[in-house]
């Protein structure tokens, strides 16, 4: 009997878990593991590759995609707010920023992670402005995987 019952929870555990991951894998709105690389064509950085490249002296441009109210609660040091809600005021102010940074010097934008989309549309809008070489990139997993990679 007790066999029995044991048998038939793990059956009904292991049909709960392949559910899921099939959800989790085919569902058009997935979230992005923030630990994981984002899907190809989605130009993005790790936060590994962020605290290398910072590491070694080289400059990145964060540019903080989130509400102002969640920018001014924490932010990356030096993080630029630009959202899609002020666009134009934020562009104005962030721009000569972008544009002082050297060439080459990647645009790193974030927002509240694996789901928010608030940086896919600043960093689309972005591609539509004259950057020169700086290429607007995502970071992977957002703020979140930026605080869980703090010491």
């Amino acid at each position: 009997m007790i066999l029995r019952v044991l048998w038939q929870t793990g059956l009904l555990l292991a049909l709960a878990t392949g559910a899921g991951v099939l959800v989790w894998k085919f569902h058009p709105e997935a979230p992005e593991l923030y630990l994981s690389h984002e899907k190809a064509g989605l130009r993005g950085m790790t936060v590994a590759e962020a605290k290398a490249r910072l590491a070694t002296g080289q400059p990145i441009v964060w540019l903080d995609a989130r509400h102002e109210k969640e920018y001014k609660a924490g932010h990356i040091e030096g993080a630029l707010l630009l959202n899609e809600y002020n666009w134009d005021t934020l562009l104005e102010q962030a721009f000569p920023f972008i544009l002082e940074a050297p060439p080459g010097t990647p645009v790193v934008i974030y927002c509240d992670g694996q789901a928010c989309t608030a940086s896919r549309t600043v960093r689309d809008r972005l591609d539509q402005t004259p950057l020169g070489d700086r290429e607007p990139l995502i970071l992977h997993g957002g703020w979140p995987a930026w605080q869980a990679a703090r010491p």
